[in-house]
């Protein structure tokens, strides 16, 4: 639950103790004729002597039914601000009551006396900071409406109404910020309590993470944290979508496997949930492609101003995504799409990719980082320099020296080894990084073997020594990859690998009584091959390679 909802339970709990629902309920007919008193003051005094209950109730529910006329709230607004340094704990119920007022509807010169008001009280009474800030971090996400067609309204447009509002609240924001700098803990804190479910629609994410991309602009010192906090909900999003489910014309067959798979079941609350999820998948699809598309705008339009890249603001931006991708995305696995948002990144200069594949490069080549995060980072490595076009091949040569160096030296130290066959598990990072190899060296192979110092360079990788090893890789790594593999280099006569794959064939057939199943120690995962999000794939296809071998991937 959060904060300002077990608030609201509190305020509910309260007016039933003291007995004031009874009260109130016979009071509503005469509502409308009764005004917001001007002597707040001594109500204020005399409730706190325990001689006002009555006069103090009868505000709380004046307050609470919020049917008084905006000039009548702006004038108690106003005598409520000479009021704050009486509000100490004694009086949350009243607060609780403010914050609760639909003030963003108002006339301006509610809107106006409001924000005073709110700041007057985060000033002097620090104690209703964390309730303020709730109350306003609540207003950034508006009320879905369900009866609206998604593809009636384009992504990234939002309404006045909801604009004007988010206006208004990132104003007292600002200022709250600048008056109050502890605030800045409890903003990203009620950022993150606040941000909307999975189960919520497309429209209300969007419009979130929106207004948090706005608090930007005046805050800039939370930028890291807030866009943490954006590409670790993307992600929950990204693992919550089946494999391939944005694919239209897949879709339907999913579903019935789906369905199928459902009838079979015993148990009817797993047969429930799995129905429930199967008609949710659209819509986290629907939400995700909406988010990414404004995620990557901001991205662009952050270090891009009159189409001239911004080189400070493209380094500032980097450190910051660079940061979220190692915490949150790096050790997520098999995200299918939040992985672009550093794919983009890299796309706005060649030294960005060139950075951040020798950082993924230290990670690989570091023991003291977890095997599971190395093999994940040579994956990105791999991908990335197979699959994006703005990648030269100057960075693919040296990445591959730098992949054939570790792997004949990690031969070198493992080749002689008594223990070297008896246990593959080990070497896991061995294995998926001779794949990566394999995988760079199938999609981007034509780029050298159509020149004479191309055809030098292979030459020099010394390929046979990987593959006739004792350690054996083009047993353990993926079979199409291998065959792929073994493909190129035979018809470029750098290697002859059909023998290993043959006996390796034959040494895992079935015997009776023997298991002869290999473990899984190499992932297929390379996380930019396919991006099908049907939107924002607009701003992700142009930057493909075009002799990529990808066949999920449509244009």
């Amino acid at each position: 639950m959060s904060v300002v909802s077990s608030r609201v339970s509190s305020v509910s709990s309260i007016i039933k103790a003291t007995g004031l629902r009874s009260q109130l309920n016979k009071q509503c007919s005469r509502i409308q004729c009764l005004k917001l008193p001007k002597d707040i003051k001594s109500i204020l005094y005399n409730f706190k002597a325990g001689s006002g209950i009555k006069e103090y109730e009868k505000l709380i529910h004046l307050l609470k039914e919020d049917a008084t006329k905006d000039s009548d709230l702006a004038e108690f607004l106003s005598e409520a601000r000479q009021c704050v340094s009486l509000l100490d704990a004694k009086y949350e119920l009243f607060v609780q009551i403010l914050l609760r007022i639909q003030w963003t509807t108002k006339s301006p010169e509610v809107i106006s006396t409001y924000k005073l008001f709110l700041q007057d009280l985060v000033c002097m009474q620090t104690l209703y900071i964390k309730l303020v800030i709730n109350s306003l971090t609540q207003l950034f996400k508006s009320v879905e409406d369900t009866t609206q067609n998604n593809a009636e309204r384009k992504p990234g447009e939002f309404k006045d109404e909801d604009e004007k509002r988010l206006n208004h609240i990132h104003d007292i924001l600002h200022k709250i910020l600048e008056v109050v700098p502890m605030s800045s803990q409890v903003l990203l804190q009620s950022l993150a309590s606040q941000f909307p479910y999975i189960k919520h629609g497309t429209y209300t994410h969007e419009i979130y993470i929106y207004a948090l991309l706005q608090i930007l602009n005046y805050a800039p010192q939370l930028r890291s944290d807030i866009l943490s906090l954006i590409i670790n909900r993307l992600t929950m999003l990204d693992v919550n979508i089946p494999r391939k489910e944005t694919n239209d014309d897949e879709e339907d067959n999913v579903m019935e496997d789906c369905t199928n798979e459902i009838v079979d079941g015993d148990n009817p609350t797993t047969v429930n949930n799995d129905i429930n999820k199967i008609k949710t998948v659209p819509l986290i699809v629907h939400t995700m492609d909406t988010c990414m598309d404004l995620f990557l705008k901001y991205m662009h339009e952050f270090c891009f101003e009159n189409s001239a890249l911004q080189i400070e603001s493209l380094r500032i931006l980097y450190i910051d995504v660079l940061r979220a991708f190692e915490t949150v995305i790096l050790p997520t696995h098999a995200s299918q799409y939040v992985q672009y948002i550093m794919f983009y990144i890299c796309s706005f200069k060649g030294i960005v990719a060139e950075t951040f594949t020798d950082w993924l490069w230290r990670k690989v080549i570091d023991p003291n980082v977890a095997p599971v995060l190395r093999q994940s980072a040579v994956c990105y490595i791999s991908s990335l320099l197979a699959t994006a076009s703005f990648i030269s091949s100057g960075l693919v040569k040296l990445t591959m020296s730098k992949l054939i160096t570790w792997i004949r030296n990690y031969i070198s130290m493992q080749e002689y080894s008594k223990y070297v066959d008896d246990d593959t598990k080990p070497h896991a990072v061995f294995y998926s990084v001779c794949q990566a190899f394999f995988h760079l060296f199938i999609a981007r192979h034509k780029e050298f073997v159509s020149s004479k110092n191309g055809m030098l360079f292979l030459q020099e990788l010394d390929i046979p020594r990987i593959v006739t090893c004792r350690l054996n890789p083009l047993k353990i790594c993926n079979t199409k990859i291998v065959h792929s593999f073994a493909d190129i280099t035979s018809t470029y006569q750098l290697a002859y690998c059909y023998t290993i794959i043959e006996n390796n064939e034959r040494n895992q057939l079935p015997i009776f009584g023997v298991k002869t199943h290999l473990p899984v120690l190499v992932s297929s995962f390379f996380p930019f091959e396919s991006y099908t999000l049907q939107h924002s794939r607009q701003r992700i296809v142009s930057l493909f390679h075009s002799n990529t071998t990808n066949t999920d991937r449509s244009d």
